[in-house]
């Protein structure tokens, strides 16, 4: 009997292999069909950039990483650039986006935004002021304020993250033509999107 018990676990353990394997070819079948995709390098026209305005040490701290990651080398001087990017403001604020009956809050919106533009050493504007902006609800349980507090701080940073992962986009549409400091960029509508 004992065997037979052996022999059944061996045989439910196989087929319980074989369905997770099964789901996990069909979840990623899935996922490449809606177009999701490992982000992966994004390809920017400038291999020197320098990083002016006002930003939090966070953003800095993940606006740089990626910039490494993407090969560019961030200078100490507009005159060492090939594009200067400037973060004219960035916003992080939390909105009452609910009340319950007893006037109770029962749930937040997060915000996070950034201004920015990009122009050559020269001075001349190679993308205008532009704005991202991002929001994410969030409920909101009075008992558990501190892991609430803790929740709203990861939402933040992913949003960070996501903010920098538009505005690299942003920055790779900005198409230069051959030369150092070159003045003649563009920048398509299609590649704004």
């Amino acid at each position: 009997m004992k065997k037979i018990m052996t022999t059944n676990h061996k045989f439910s353990s196989k087929r319980r292999d074989s369905l997770l394997g099964g789901l996990a070819i069909f979840s990623l079948a899935t996922l490449s069909a809606c177009g999701w995709r490992v982000r992966g390098k994004i390809d920017l026209p400038y291999t020197n950039i320098f990083l002016s305005g006002a930003m939090t040490p966070e953003f800095r701290d993940t606006l740089e990483m990626y910039l490494k990651v993407n090969d560019i080398n961030l200078v100490k001087s507009v005159k060492e650039a090939d594009l200067v990017l400037e973060i004219i403001t960035e916003q992080n604020a939390k909105q009452v986006l609910s009340y319950n009956g007893s006037g109770q809050i029962t749930a937040y919106r997060i915000i996070s935004r950034i201004a920015f533009r990009a122009f050559n050493p020269d001075g001349i504007e190679l993308m205008p002021e532009a704005d991202i902006y991002l929001t994410r609800d969030i409920d909101f349980n009075q008992a558990n304020i501190q892991s609430f507090d803790l929740l709203v701080a990861e939402f933040v940073k992913t949003m960070r993250v996501d903010i920098v992962n538009q505005l690299m986009r942003r920055l790779s549409a900005i198409k230069k033509l051959p030369g150092k400091n070159s003045s003649k960029t563009t920048t398509s509508k299609e590649d704004q999107r």
